[in-house]
């Protein structure tokens, strides 16, 4: 693809010429490349991949994710190989499962509060049956060992207080519900900084 600093001899250029040329901008530059047909677009794989894709859109804008969850999965988004929106991350996750033929969990509406020297609250919202959502906790955006069951407050809503930890010390946290190959959601990554001694 050849990058233009003025599309077709200085003058603005959009959209296709004749069925030759497309000249598009891309990531602030203008672009052109060769039209190109593709060979069946409609073939059974491709409107299956759509079907992935339009439902992990439709969860998106169905879960209704809060403010701090869409900070949750653009962190996550930072820490993979690709550069990517927390909105992408989510999209691939979810086509991911679905993939796999797994039945999307949603979670959402994750909260951690009281922070105190030694522990701080999560809770989150899953409606979804299946096995309880599980905490994953480090003091790295990569690397979270420790595990906490949350416990079933009713009407979906999930919570603990994670203890043992660490004062002054900032915690990276995403909830997992169910495992993926069966049943799977996660979240973003979350943050949450305990109190000095």
């Amino acid at each position: 693809m050849a990058k233009l600093k003025g599309p077709l001899f200085s003058l603005g250029a959009s959209q296709q010429l004749g069925k030759a040329l497309v000249y598009f901008p891309w990531k602030g530059i203008n672009a052109v490349r060769t039209y190109v047909i593709p060979t069946n677009p409609k073939s059974a794989d491709q409107q299956t991949q759509r079907a992935f894709m339009t439902a992990a859109v439709a969860e998106w804008h169905g879960a209704l994710y809060s403010a701090s969850d869409r900070i949750a999965w653009n962190r996550y988004a930072g820490v993979l190989a690709d550069i990517m929106s927390g909105f992408n991350a989510m999209i691939r996750t979810h086509v991911k499962e679905g993939i796999l033929t797994n039945a999307w969990q949603r979670i959402k509406a994750v909260t951690s509060a009281n922070p105190h020297e030694t522990d701080f609250e999560v809770e989150c919202n899953c409606p979804a049956p299946g096995a309880d959502p599980t905490v994953h906790m480090g003091t790295s955006k990569t690397f979270m060992p420790t595990t906490t069951v949350l416990d079933n407050l009713g009407a979906g809503n999930w919570g603990k207080t994670i203890g043992s930890l660490v004062g002054d010390t900032l915690y990276y946290f995403y909830i997992v519900h169910g495992a993926s190959g069966t049943d799977y959601g996660r979240t973003g990554i979350y943050q949450q900084k305990t109190e000095p001694a």
